[in-house]
């Protein structure tokens, strides 16, 4: 969801059919890590986003090389790792922000 009224809406929805939902990861879709950025600054904050689960965001740049030859298995897994890290950077950053200034 790419505005604050879907995640409002969803977050409320939620909150009154299942009280025992014990929160909301973020799904990534194939999303740009830039994309995913923007959707983080409005999905943190709502409480009952916990996280995100963001997989073809993380490998699919560095499978289409490492498939093609392009890159060996090294490269391919520091690359994942690298965009995972930046990913868990930018959550952690606009959660630590929302708790400053809220």
């Amino acid at each position: 969801m790419k505005s604050a009224t879907a995640w409002e809406n969803t977050c409320n929805a939620i909150s009154k059919k299942d009280p025992h939902c014990r929160g909301i990861v973020v799904l990534g879709l194939g999303a740009s890590s830039e994309e995913l950025a923007r959707s983080f600054a409005i999905a943190a904050k709502q409480p009952l986003v916990k996280g995100f689960a963001v997989g073809r965001t993380i490998f699919s740049e560095a499978e289409k090389e490492w498939f093609y030859g392009n890159i060996n298995d090294g490269l391919a897994v520091d690359k994942m790792a690298d965009k995972y890290s930046a990913l868990c950077d930018v959550w952690d950053m606009t959660r630590s922000s929302l708790k400053k200034n809220g």
